[in-house]
């Protein structure tokens, strides 16, 4: 017998309630219960170091799936690779769960020579593997290919492009030509250290880079030996680093500083060669012709052996000029001072290798220079006494910022508790972090705001 009811609004709510259903358990919205449990789990989880206990305890409790993918991608870093802890999972099944979960959530992978073999090997690994579909690395955006030369070839480069399509940094010292690197569609940053012979860089492929790859904003061919490629063109222009070697580059000056964003060139000099009027005209080319724009002047007096009529001429023609690091070991001629020099804007200065340079002649120049924010010293200079006259030049200017002076040997010169004390001195801050000041010694780089 069928219930009838009058009241409307009670047959509405029941009619209602018919109506309800209850979401599976991995979507409700977790209770204090539930909390407790996934705190102890997760407790008892970070407790085991080996992951294929871990892998087989997410097995068999898919209800903390979640929470053990983000303990994994804490962990693990993101990296993938032959010598990455997750390829000591021997039992196929665990491998194949892991990979299933995770392989969308690596954000880089790195090649070494120390792992499970080549990198052929560890991809033939994956995408062989019947029960598995990683055949792609989605979320891969930075790659590493670094230790023997011999581990990776370009078909291994042409299989990368497949498994990494979201590539957007790759650096590699390894024995590849530059073949297939163009089929990366969305690579930002490439970087070729070639540190051996074996298979040089490819004038045709890095030609093929530098007119086709148009994101690039970073592309570093410097090659530590005499450089093979020869470049005709480039047309990149999205570009903003671009450091190559000089004979790489010298033949198309006129094209690489009508580049719309670059922002740094460093030229380095190629081992064999004879240095005197080629890097001259190239150096001034340079300065001529970009003149309103340098803001930075990195370089090796030893290499460019800058010319005596330069000296008073160079930095008055430099109206943006901020930073200045150039070394200049055993030359007699100081030409780093207040006549040429725009002081007042000076906000980075390297005498660490002027060991000319007397003491009033640097007091001088700081004392002018009211914008320093970094400064490098040689040995000569680097003691506590001239920190304490720093402080003293310092102390005389308006809301005066703690100058930033670096040292290879102050760590050395000073005690422990003097380099604690001077590390935190409200107007004069010793520091061991020389990254203003790195520059490739061996050639010359420029800035450009």
């Amino acid at each position: 017998m069928e219930l009838v009811l009058a009241d409307p609004a009670m047959k509405s709510i029941i009619e209602g309630a018919k109506e309800c259903f209850l979401p599976p358990p991995e979507k409700r919205e977790p209770n204090y219960l539930d909390n407790l449990h996934i705190i102890f789990f997760e407790q008892i989880f970070e407790t085991i170091d080996n992951l294929s206990d871990q892998v087989r305890m997410a097995r068999a409790y898919p209800q903390f799936l979640s929470n053990i993918l983000k303990i994994w991608q804490k962990r693990l870093d993101m990296i993938v690779g032959p010598n990455t802890a997750f390829l000591g999972l021997l039992d196929i099944e665990d491998y194949v769960f892991f990979m299933d979960h995770m392989a969308d959530r690596f954000r880089e992978l790195h090649v070494h020579e120390d792992g499970v073999g080549s990198f052929a090997e560890f991809f033939e690994y994956i995408r062989h593997l019947n029960d598995i579909n990683v055949t792609r690395l989605p979320g891969v955006e930075t790659c590493v290919l670094a230790g023997n030369p011999n581990t990776v070839i370009d078909d291994d480069i042409r299989d990368l492009t497949l498994m990494l399509p979201n590539l957007r940094r790759l650096t590699s010292c390894m024995n590849i030509s530059g073949g297939y690197i163009w089929c990366f569609q969305k690579l930002e940053e490439l970087v070729f250290h070639s540190m051996y012979h074996s298979l040089p860089l490819d004038s045709r492929w890095i030609q093929e880079i530098c007119l086709s790859m148009t994101q690039l904003r970073v592309l570093d061919i410097t090659d530590h030996f005499d450089s093979g490629v020869r470049l005709t063109g480039i047309k990149l222009p999205n570009l903003e680093v671009l450091k190559i070697n000089l004979s790489s580059v010298e033949c198309m000056i006129p094209d690489v500083l009508q580049l719309p964003k670059l922002k740094k060139l460093a030229v380095r000099f190629d081992d064999s060669r004879q240095l005197h009027a080629d890097q001259e005209t190239i150096f001034q080319q340079i300065v001529v012709a970009k003149s309103e724009s340098i803001s930075r002047i990195a370089l090796n007096n030893e290499v460019v052996q800058l010319p005596p009529r330069w000296h008073q001429s160079l930095l008055l023609e430099l109206p943006q000029l901020r930073k200045l690091v150039c070394e200049n070991w055993y030359h007699d001629d100081f030409f780093l001072d207040c006549q040429h020099i725009p002081c007042p804007q000076m906000e980075v200065l390297s005498f660490s290798g002027w060991e000319i340079v007397r003491e009033y002649k640097l007091l001088e120049m700081v004392a002018e220079c009211t914008s320093l924010q970094h400064l490098a010293l040689n040995g000569y200079h680097s003691n506590a006494g001239r920190l304490s006259k720093l402080v003293q030049i310092r102390r005389e200017e308006k809301n005066a910022q703690p100058l930033q002076v670096f040292s290879d040997i102050m760590w050395t010169t000073l005690m422990p508790e003097e380099y604690q004390q001077w590390s935190a001195d409200k107007y004069v801050q010793a520091t061991c972090d020389g990254s203003e000041y790195d520059y490739q010694e061996d050639g010359f780089e420029f800035d450009f705001v």
